[in-house]
């Protein structure tokens, strides 16, 4: 029996020091606003990805002119796009799911986020969203560039106050 204990242990630990030895994206150095984990191949924090507001910035950024039933005309959303962000994560999921700070959940098939310009926004019109105003980040399809979008199941997909994803 101590035998089966000991070797349990040892799979354990080779699991948890290979996982960690996996990380290496780099700490965030302000406070985390936007955290990832599930299906992930990258980490910085256990098995989660835990970003600040540079390391946001630091990625590639979108940004999307489009029409949509919370804003008045045409705005522009300034984001990263989700299948950068997935990239950076190395998600190897088939699902994302965004988690807005009142728990309210939406998925969305990653073969979408491939499809289309989908962007994770933090700016509305050059200013940044707080959490009044859908922030800190906004799921936004361009909606106006593609039309066919523009339906009941992806407005409930367009999850605002998101600061979790979890990859499926």
């Amino acid at each position: 029996m101590r035998l089966v204990v000991a070797a349990a242990a040892v799979v354990i630990q080779l699991l948890v020091v290979g996982t960690a030895g996996a990380c290496t994206l780099p700490q965030p150095k302000g406070d985390v606003i936007l955290s990832i984990d599930g299906m992930i191949n990258d980490c910085n924090e256990g098995l989660e990805v835990h970003l600040d507001r540079a390391m946001i910035d630091a990625l590639p950024l979108k940004q999307i002119k489009t029409e949509n039933p919370w804003d008045h005309g045409l705005t522009t959303y300034e984001g990263v796009l989700l299948r950068d962000l997935m990239k950076y994560v190395k998600a190897d999921g088939k699902t994302a799911t965004f988690t807005a700070l009142n728990d309210y959940r939406s998925d969305l098939p990653l073969a979408d986020v491939e499809k289309y310009d989908v962007i994770l926004a933090f700016k509305r019109d050059g200013a940044d969203l707080s959490v009044r105003e859908k922030g800190p980040f906004f799921v936004v399809f361009p909606f106006t560039d593609v039309p066919e979008l523009a339906t009941e199941a992806r407005y409930a997909q367009s999850v605002w106050q998101v600061n979790r994803i979890s990859v499926k």
